[in-house]
């Protein structure tokens, strides 16, 4: 069986289009920074919601890089999933939030009527998540080269 020939349709799990544990990984790193950023803007800083915002995107970021970096090559694929599910929870926090009652209108930070945050905001994420996961997928192509060339030296 040694010489068999694998069928077409079969693929390890480093071929796939979506490395899914890294697309996980990247995306608990991503929600407990953005947890934490969070809780520092709104808490104890008193800042608003922008300052959470882009301090979560900066984790996400982080988290994409992971991504990238466990996924092993350069796939912004991985990177868009993790935007989805970053901005579905947060989208389903403030929703879940507003539909509770326990938002407070307009969300601190934010003039009344301002959608500019919630058009923004999605994008930011979307770009951080994706140049992330770029970046980190390069970081791990590049660490794999190079530890290869030494070996052959």
């Amino acid at each position: 069986m040694a010489n068999a020939v694998k069928s077409p349709g079969t693929r390890r799990a480093a071929d796939r289009d979506v490395a899914w544990a890294a697309v996980w990984t990247g995306f608990a790193v991503a929600l407990l920074g953005t947890l934490a950023a969070g809780t520092w803007a709104f808490a104890f800083a008193g800042k608003g919601t922008w300052w959470a915002a882009n301090l979560g995107t900066l984790s996400l970021f982080c988290g994409a890089v992971v991504t990238g970096y466990r996924a092993g090559k350069v796939e912004p694929l991985n990177g868009a999933f993790l935007a989805v599910f970053c901005f579905g929870t947060a989208a389903l926090a403030i929703f879940g939030g507003e539909f509770l009652r326990v938002l407070p209108d307009p969300l601190p930070g934010l003039p009344r009527g301002d959608s500019t945050f919630f058009f923004v905001w999605p994008l930011q994420q979307l770009a951080a998540a994706t140049l992330g996961a770029v970046a980190g997928g390069w970081l791990s192509a590049r660490r794999h080269n190079g530890a290869h060339h030494e070996r052959l030296s």
